[in-house]
């Protein structure tokens, strides 16, 4: 069954033959070198460590501490005020920023394809707090031929994953 992912250089489709999968070939259209991914089927989701409350409380404290300062700071030089909205699921009168959650989208798969764990999480729960619009977003892209430019050089496979454990919530 051939594996069919872009070029990282010139984002033209390739198909190659499963037999070559994890290996390095020539793009047939650019000649430069590329990295043949595994087929979504054949790679194996690690399940990821159970979550530290304490640690996830000391973290929540320190970003509202943040937001803190930064809406003081944004305050005394003059400039507009936050947006405000109640957060769902979380404390009344918790307040949040609206978020472009196609931006969040991105982020959080380029969090995960370099390795950044923790970002991603903390992109994964503002996402998740946006559910319905995420669920859109999601949708649309793992529909998508071709991945946004920022997310072009994430093997096609390996963003399906992303996504896929995105949208389930892991």
């Amino acid at each position: 069954m051939p594996i069919e992912f872009h070029c990282n250089h010139c984002n033209h489709l390739i198909r190659a033959g499963s037999e070559h999968a994890g290996k390095r070939g020539k793009c047939p259209h650019c000649k430069n070198s590329v990295y043949i991914p595994t087929p979504s089927e054949e790679i194996e989701i690690i399940p990821l460590a159970p979550i530290d409350p304490d640690e996830e409380r000391r973290r929540k404290q320190g970003q509202e501490e943040t937001r803190r300062i930064t809406q003081t700071i944004r305050s005394e030089r003059g400039e507009v005020p936050e947006v405000r909205r109640e957060t769902v699921g979380e404390a009344s009168g918790d307040v949040r920023l609206p978020v472009d959650v196609e931006t969040l989208v991105l982020e959080y798969c380029l969090a995960m394809a370099g390795g950044k764990l923790d970002e991603a999480a903390d992109f994964a729960t503002e996402i998740r707090a946006n559910r319905k619009r995420a669920d859109e977003v999601i949708s649309r892209l793992m529909m998508e031929e071709l991945p946004p430019m920022k997310l072009s050089k994430i093997p096609r496979a390996v963003l399906m994953q992303f996504l896929k454990q995105l949208r389930e919530g892991k």
